[in-house]
């Protein structure tokens, strides 16, 4: 049974909210050891992610989240969600969780295309774990008919002589049969293991009726299996489709992405660097919008030369654009680079100094004279169409033009909304070009 927890919100980058008092409220705990619970939750998240500060800032006036987002514990009953930047926070329409869900699956594991969504039955949950049982759940069902099987040897007793049996056996049977090592094929393997380990570490906190049933006949369907494996190892390459399937079943056993530990509690979380899960999204927009062959992602360019004044030692000065997207027709080669923060200033829609610097040394080096910058869109109080994108600047130095484009979020895990996403975006760049 789903245990009854209160739920804590920030927008990342957003205004400083007195959260001390709601946890004092919630648990009965004073301010400081409140603003302890914040402070050791942001280190916990410094340390998933890699970063080197805490991203979630507590003072006199509240408390504040940057350079992160997704749900973190702060205590076994109480959870801080942190909603990106370009998503907001609404309780009005709750869609804005499953919108983050599917981008970050769709960052860390690459597998929520135009063809595969969660599914929106019965509402947009509101807690995260009822997403991820049903990710896992219809992942599952898509690829269950061509089971995820191996060899395995085992020792068994029965009267039919199906392996090698020892000899003297033969003549002094067990009670059971013949003892004898058999090699089976069959479903029985250290990764349908950890699948089945997800699945039954989800189940007590999935509150959605219909998403708890998927995840019983998953179990009753690959049971019985040993204890989980967290096996790292490679899937066969026969067995690839199950590969994102089984990692977002390591991902559960990990804890999400986070451990929080009371005794031996394991409490899911999901923490994402929402600027990566911008950079990923565009550059699977890119590829859908332009075509896998037209989009070289991440790429090392040249721009110049470092020489050590002591020993003259010479290195190459490297700059990695995000996206090139080839000339194709009519189309020049042009660099798409995305930008997460730093476009509003003052309340003024701009391209800063710094993104334009970085903008000029990336054409210098690739000789693209077109740089497009997107950047995630203000929200405002009625969502855009999805990948609706707007023009807000051009920078012209000599041959070099410089655009700044905000492309609207909202709504992306709707069915469809991703290939909708990549052809505005990629319209939107073909009238820049005109």
């Amino acid at each position: 049974m789903a245990h009854t927890r209160t739920r804590l919100s920030l927008v990342e980058y957003g205004s400083p909210v007195d959260l001390s008092r709601e946890i004092g409220a919630a648990i009965g705990v004073d301010r400081t050891k409140a603003n302890s619970l914040l402070i050791e939750a942001g280190n916990r998240a410094a340390s998933n992610l890699g970063l080197k500060y805490n991203p979630i800032s507590v003072d006199a006036i509240g408390a504040r989240a940057i350079d992160f987002a997704g749900l973190i514990r702060l205590a076994p009953a109480l959870e801080l969600e942190v909603a990106p930047k370009f998503l907001g926070l609404d309780d009005a329409d709750a869609t804005w969780r499953e919108d983050f869900f599917f981008l970050s699956t769709l960052s860390r594991h690459g597998r929520l295309l135009a063809t595969e969504r969660l599914s929106a039955s019965g509402g947009a949950p509101r807690d995260l774990s009822t997403l991820v049982a049903r990710s896992i759940t219809s992942m599952y069902e898509a690829r269950k008919r061509r089971p995820l099987r191996s060899y395995r040897r085992v020792r068994e007793a029965d009267f039919f002589i199906d392996g090698d049996p020892d000899p003297v056996d033969l003549i002094f049977p067990s009670p059971d049969g013949f003892e004898q090592e058999v090699i089976r094929f069959d479903r029985r393997n250290g990764w349908n293991a950890d699948i089945v380990a997800a699945a039954k570490g989800l189940l007590p906190e999935v509150s959605d009726p219909s998403a708890a049933g998927s995840l019983v006949r998953l179990i009753e369907d690959l049971s019985p299996q040993s204890g989980p494996a967290n096996r790292r190892k490679s899937l066969p390459a026969r067995h690839r489709a199950w590969k994102p399937l089984h990692e977002l079943s390591i991902d559960v056993l990990g804890g999400l992405g986070l451990n929080y530990k009371q005794g031996q509690a394991h409490a899911p979380g999901y923490l994402v660097s929402t600027w990566r899960v911008w950079e990923d999204l565009l550059t699977v927009a890119a590829r859908l919008g332009f075509g896998r062959s037209a989009v070289v992602p991440q790429k090392g360019f040249t721009l110049g030369t470092r020489v050590k004044s002591t020993t003259g030692a010479v290195r190459n000065v490297t700059v990695v654009p995000d996206c090139v997207i080839e000339a194709e027709g009519a189309r020049p080669r042009l660099l798409l680079d995305a930008k997460y923060k730093g476009h509003i200033e003052k309340g003024q829609l701009r391209i800063s100094e710094a993104d334009m610097y970085e903008a000029l040394a990336f054409s210098r080096a690739t000789g693209c004279n077109l740089v497009v910058l997107a950047y995630p869109a203000q929200l405002g109080d009625v969502p855009l169409p999805v990948g609706a994108c707007t023009e807000f600047e051009k920078v012209q130095v000599d041959a070099v033009k410089i655009v700044g484009i905000q492309i609207e979020t909202r709504h992306i895990s709707r069915t469809g909304a991703l290939k909708a996403f990549a052809g505005n975006l990629a319209s939107s760049i073909a009238e820049i070009i005109r």
